[in-house]
């Protein structure tokens, strides 16, 4: 008598190979297109790798406007009240 090949041998095994092969194939080209599309950006992305990523050069009177454009004109340093036992260094109540 003959025996019959294992079936999980000649039909499960091809299968979860094929499968788990074909996963990390689309995983690998998904994450080169990830990176490239991660490096174009003008701005530095920290998930691409440092070989592909366009160093922004830095312009200090850019910056400097950047700071200006920022800063409010209704800025005023106030004080804020403090709790008593703060100063005295005991803990707060709650």
């Amino acid at each position: 008598m003959l025996r019959q090949p294992n079936k999980l041998l000649t039909h499960g095994l091809p299968l979860v190979t094929l499968t788990l092969g074909g996963w990390l194939g689309i995983a690998y080209f998904m994450q080169g297109r990830i990176d490239v599309e991660d490096a174009k950006r003008t701005e530095i992305d920290l998930r691409a790798p440092v070989h592909k990523q366009r160093a922004k050069k830095f312009n200090l009177d850019e910056e400097l406007t950047k700071l200006k454009a920022a800063q409010q004109q209704t800025y005023s340093n106030k004080k804020i009240e403090r709790p008593k036992e703060w100063w005295e260094g005991g803990t707060p109540k709650q």
